[in-house]
């Protein structure tokens, strides 16, 4: 019932909306300007950070704007993402570019000028499990009638992917023309591939607890919605924890956007850390190794070169109700588990990627033939071909 109403207000309400908007780019004529967007999260991501930088030094006189608001700190807060959308349009309306990382209703709800060029970055370099409009009237998604209201990922211009086999992927997930499909991975690439020493040495000294049991283990789940499953993946995390502690290594578990969902459900251990304040990409590179299951984080895994590690006991039931794009258990033929304690049995003898990791890097993601020429270089150079 929930659901048909807002469906029905936000079709009905939309004309009304165009207006307001209308008023709003009456009022604020396009500069040459970027508009950066994210409602993944609260703070400038590493990508959004080195892309503005390249920005800057290819062409001084753009004027470049940030706006980063987590859409999960505004759930619940109606008014708070009223107010949110409006500083978002205000922004949009004056601009020559907008880049995304996340669905952001205020570009694709509203009518945007023809000449806005629209590029959607996303928040990883790949997605395993289905998303956005794949996953629409799964419990894994939105209900299809309201992404259909809300015009979910209408109006880009252009859309990344790291690599060609995600191509496809994307298309579906966005319900977009092949054509706008540009293959070019983030800037991330660059500071996982030849990560700041220095800066790491001073995360590693501040936060010493991390190491006091080697191997470092980070472990990165995908969000589970429901309660059963929920109460599913907490009984098979136990398993994966009496696993690490029996060979006294150390577990960091990240799980950004769902911690409060699954924080009662997490057993007390010395040898566990949970979701500390440290960002993901960073953790990634202090770890020894990564486990996950269906997360996005196995493609900066595998571009970090830190052995990745697949546990996934509910893979058939994740398959059926979630989807996949990639077959796990062909792709990571000898690195996927359904039991905790084989798992950490074979990590606890490895120290390097496998070869199915390394074919699963060059297969997947795509790097730039020159090492001068970085990832943020290449899409600074787009956005800035697209607004000419």
């Amino acid at each position: 019932m929930k659901v048909a109403f807002a469906t029905i207000a936000f079709q009905a309400l939309r004309p009304l909306a165009n207006v307001f908007y209308a008023i709003i780019k009456l009022l604020r004529p396009p500069k040459h300007k970027i508009t950066f967007i994210s409602r993944q999260s609260a703070a400038a991501t590493v990508d959004f950070t080195l892309l503005k930088s390249e920005l800057s030094i290819q062409d001084r006189s753009l004027k470049i704007k940030m706006i980063c608001s987590a859409d999960a700190a505004l759930t619940g807060r109606p008014a708070r993402k009223a107010r949110q959308t409006i500083v978002e349009l205000w922004h949009i309306a004056n601009s020559s570019a907008v880049v995304l990382d996340s669905y952001t209703p205020a570009v694709s709800y509203f009518s945007q000028r023809k000449d806005l060029y629209v590029l959607q970055m996303w928040h990883s370099l790949g997605e395993i499990e289905h998303f956005e409009w794949q996953c629409a009237d799964t419990v894994a998604g939105v209900d299809v009638r309201l992404a259909r209201a809300l015009r979910m990922h209408a109006n880009y211009s252009e859309i990344l992917v790291a690599g060609a086999p995600m191509r496809e992927v994307f298309r579906h997930a966005f319900r977009t023309s092949r054509s706008r499909i540009q293959i070019l991975p983030l800037p991330r690439i660059d500071v996982l591939r030849s990560p700041d020493t220095n800066r790491i040495d001073m995360l590693m000294s501040e936060h010493r607890k991390y190491f006091a049991s080697s191997p470092v283990i980070l472990y990165v789940p995908a969000v589970r919605k429901t309660t059963v499953q929920q109460k599913d993946w907490a009984d098979n995390f136990a398993q994966l924890l009496e696993a690490v502690e029996s060979i006294k290594a150390t577990l960091i578990i990240k799980a950004d956007h769902w911690e409060s969902d699954i924080q009662h459900l997490i057993p007390d251990s010395s040898h566990l850390i949970f979701n500390p304040i440290v960002d993901l990409l960073d953790l990634l590179v202090m770890a020894d190794h990564v486990i996950t299951d269906y997360h996005g984080v196995a493609f900066e895994a595998a571009v970090a070169r830190k052995p990745l590690w697949l546990f996934v006991p509910d893979y058939v039931e994740h398959y059926s109700t979630v989807g996949l794009n990639i077959d796990l258990r062909q792709q990571f033929l000898q690195t996927s588990f359904a039991t905790a304690t084989q798992l950490v049995s074979q990590l606890h003898q490895s120290v390097l990627p496998s070869d199915e990791q390394e074919h699963f890097l060059k297969q997947y993601v795509y790097f730039p033939q020159t090492v001068s020429v970085t990832a943020a270089k290449q899409i600074a150079r787009s956005i800035l071909q697209g607004i000419q």
